[in-house]
């Protein structure tokens, strides 16, 4: 039976990746291009101004938000800072846990309390522990978009460790009682030699599974931050009336939580970015999926794997 869900994960994410990398070059406009006020005038009785923000048109196929940006630039233009920066963190999450659950869980039984503590390091909600840190440094802030973003990543990489490193070196601890790793150790075979040549191999699917779940789980972590007005990159607090947060990069949960008061009026300026949200989590969870299924299909069909 064809694995469907892994086709349409590897398309769909693939689509995601090449709007990371090229979406400001197909952007319809500059990322500060603002659509003036416009007047119209159809005769005596129907004339008047046009304002921010327009709904979707042939101009703007997104419409614009409340003070004119095309939404579907800012999408376009934001998406590198969505995608690549939930791919990177994740990817440091597994590299570094995923290294560390090897190295330990080869070691004596003596360190299962090192992985009943990263256990429960990674029992705390990641949510709470980078807002607290992050609030006063994020809106506002003196730090520039990079030095933030590398902040902010930095955080995410260090509460998601614990959970990965907790799965590894679970998984580690059951190969190791394997024949195959009691004969490597047998026949003189260091540390680093099992882990290359043994475990890796073994746990290849699985860490490559768990790579797809965290960027899963980073994008949620974003978009909550997002919904309380911490944007990945920066936000910035306008006041003068109503306090207005504003994302500095545009990345998709920043403008969904910028964006969130016009769930009554004005729909399509929400609407977009939450439903290009959606839809880049839908692509991450079929190729998790897809993925999951094809390395079931091989232990069924290769059980001694």
């Amino acid at each position: 039976m064809t694995n469907w869900r892994l086709w349409i994960g590897i398309i769909s994410t693939s689509f995601f990746v090449l709007l990371a990398i090229f979406g400001p070059m197909a952007a319809p406009y500059e990322k500060d291009y603002v659509e003036p006020v416009g007047y119209y005038y159809n005769g005596p009785d129907d004339f008047g101004v046009h304002s921010a923000p327009y709904p979707p048109s042939a101009k703007h196929p997104f419409g614009t938000d409340e003070w004119g940006y095309d939404i579907l630039t800012l999408l376009l233009y934001g998406a590198k800072y969505t995608v690549l920066t939930g791919a990177g963190v994740a990817l440091l999450r597994i590299v570094i846990g995923g290294t560390a659950g090897i190295w330990f869980g080869l070691s004596s039984r003596k360190q299962k309390e090192k992985n009943t503590i990263f256990g429960m390091l990674g029992s705390i909600p990641a949510f709470l522990i980078i807002y607290f840190v992050l609030y006063g440094i994020t809106i506002n802030s003196p730090l520039s978009v990079m030095e933030l973003i590398l902040l902010q990543s930095s955080l995410m990489v260090l509460v998601g460790i614990p959970g990965v490193y907790a799965a590894v070196f679970s998984k580690t601890v059951e190969l190791k009682s394997e024949l195959f790793i009691t004969a490597a150790k047998s026949l003189g075979a260091g540390k680093i030699r099992i882990m290359r040549k043994h475990i890796f191999p073994h746990l290849k699917g699985t860490l490559l599974a768990m790579f797809v779940k965290e960027i899963i789980l980073v994008l949620t972590l974003i978009g909550q931050l997002g919904i309380f007005n911490l944007f990945l990159g920066g936000s910035i607090l306008r006041l003068g009336g109503p306090p207005v947060y504003v994302s500095i990069t545009r990345e998709w949960s920043g403008l969904i939580g910028q964006w969130r008061s016009f769930v009554y009026d004005y729909h399509w300026v929400l609407f977009f970015p939450l439903l290009a949200f959606i839809l880049l989590l839908f692509s991450f969870y079929m190729l998790s999926r897809g993925i999951e299924l094809r390395q079931k299909e091989k232990l069924q069909k290769y059980p001694h794997i």
